[in-house]
This record gives structure tokens, sequence and C-alpha cells, in this order.
């Protein structure tokens, strides 16, 4: 890590100095993040206390060491959290795995024993659809909720980093 910052500041004005001194727009400094632009202005605005990944993000595009009133502990409680959504979202995505598998059995069956399809598909296509909307909500980062990329060997998130196992 590179400069540390003066502790005596709050946060969002050692985020604003840093991101001075590196002659950075708010516009620009938010691109480089991947955060909203709205983001940044609270932040140095000291109108919200950002997220833990949130602040590494920071640190590592300013190419800084920011002093925060987080303590190990506090940074290792919100990342357990974050771990535990993770965990939890990945349980649904396996049950959703497994219903949609189950969903074109049943659909199978339902095409070789003649049922006219009038009857069943609008259902089967209700429940496939229900199916994959809550596979796209729950295939989100606990931490910066982008989408997430391989399916059952994510490891951490490739947009704000953050490792779900040590």
């Amino acid at each position: 890590m590179g400069k540390k910052m003066d502790h005596q500041l709050t946060l969002g004005e050692q985020v604003k100095i840093a991101r001075k001194l590196k002659k950075l727009s708010q516009v620009e400094f938010a691109d480089k993040c991947n955060l909203n632009i709205r983001t940044i202005q609270r932040i140095e605005n000291n109108e919200v206390k950002p997220r833990l990944f949130t602040l590494r993000i920071i640190e590592e595009v300013l190419d800084i060491e920011l002093f925060t009133k987080f303590d190990d502990d506090t940074e290792s409680e919100e990342l357990q959290k974050l771990r535990n959504v993770f965990e939890k979202r990945k349980q649904t995505r396996m049950f959703t795995f497994i219903a949609a598998i189950f969903l074109l059995v049943t659909t199978l069956f339902l095409i070789l024993s003649g049922i006219p399809k009038h009857i069943w598909a609008p259902f089967i296509y209700l429940l496939f659809f229900a199916d994959f909307i809550v596979i796209g909500i729950s295939w989100r980062c606990p931490g910066c909720n982008c989408l997430l990329g391989d399916v059952f060997n994510i490891k951490y998130c490739s947009k704000c980093g953050l490792k779900f196992y040590d």
C-alpha cells in the first residue's frame, strides 16, 4: 500500500485530498473504482460510512492507506456477515439448479404422457421463469452486488475482490 493518510482527518477528507493529489475528478475517480458518482460524493462529504470492500477499492485506486476507525474485529465481523450471505445465496442457487432439473424431467414426462400441452405448459413456463429470476437474484456478490462468474467454483468477486473463502 502507498502513502498513509493523516489520522486526524475524517475519512471523507482523506479520500478527497488523495483524489485531488492524483488529479482525478469525482467522475474519473468513480469510474476507476466502479462506483456511482453519488457514492463518492457521499463518502467525501462524510454522509455515509462506506463498507470495507469499498474502502479497499478506494485504497487500491488511490494507492494510499486510509485511516479508519475500523478495527480487525469489526472487519472480520463484516467479512463473516458477507460470507454468510454468500453461503445462503449459494444454497439458494443449488436449490434452484435442482428445481430446474426437476422441471426438465417433469416436462419430459408430461410430453411423453400425451397430456395436452395447453393444460400443463403455462405452469411449467411460469415455474421456469420464477426459477431463473431466483437464480439471477442470488447470483450476485453480497459485497458489491455485481454478477458472479463461475457456477459452482467461485472463490472471490472479480469486481470488488471480496474473498468468499480463506
